[in-house]
């Protein structure tokens, strides 16, 4: 439920018992990550279909309910992109530090960038930090980190993180690409 009021706006949300993704014990089963960012991502799809970034996607933000199922909330410093380029403002688009994309971290301030793509970089920071039980780090090289053998990936997962964490917002694919991505098994 949303209200707009003369000096704010205010959204009413379910409570969400099992609490946040945020909260989960460090690693989950590749099965299970893929279940969780299944439900995040077709959230992300409706919203970037309607001209909204999230701008604040973090495992803090996704809620999950008494049947396991992820909910994408707080949408607190969404934006909604009018621009026909499909880009904002780099001092605009932000959200979480440990989240942001390269292309945000090295922007100015007036800087243009694609606000959607860089939504598409914190999936993959959630996807990661779920799969590897590591919190997310600001300027990390998880292209680098996606080389270890160690980790408990199926090739798909690997090869997708290694798409939605590309340096280069051009090849992370979109919202609606991602959920054909990433199928709940």
């Amino acid at each position: 439920m949303a209200a707009r009021c003369p000096d704010y706006a205010a959204l009413a949300m379910p409570y969400y018992s099992r609490g946040d993704l945020g909260s989960l014990p460090d690693t989950q089963s590749p099965r299970q990550v893929n279940r969780y960012m299944s439900h995040v991502v077709r959230g992300l799809e409706h919203l970037h279909r309607q001209n909204i970034a999230h701008n604040d996607l973090k495992l803090e933000n996704v809620f999950l309910d008494a049947q396991n199922r992820a909910h994408l909330g707080d949408l607190g410093l969404a934006v909604e992109v009018k621009d026909a380029s499909r880009t904002a403002l780099a001092g605009l688009v932000g959200g979480t530090r440990e989240y942001w994309s390269p292309e945000k971290l090295g922007a100015g301030t007036r800087t243009r960038i694609d606000p959607f793509k860089a939504d598409i970089y914190a999936i993959g920071v959630m996807y990661w930090a779920l799969a590897s039980g590591e919190d997310p780090q600001e300027h990390a090289d998880y292209q680098d980190k996606l080389a270890d053998t160690k980790l408990n990936l199926s090739p798909s997962q690997r090869s997708l993180l290694r798409r939605l964490l590309d340096p280069n917002p051009v090849h992370r694919p979109n919202a609606s690409d991602l959920v054909k991505m990433i199928k709940i098994n």
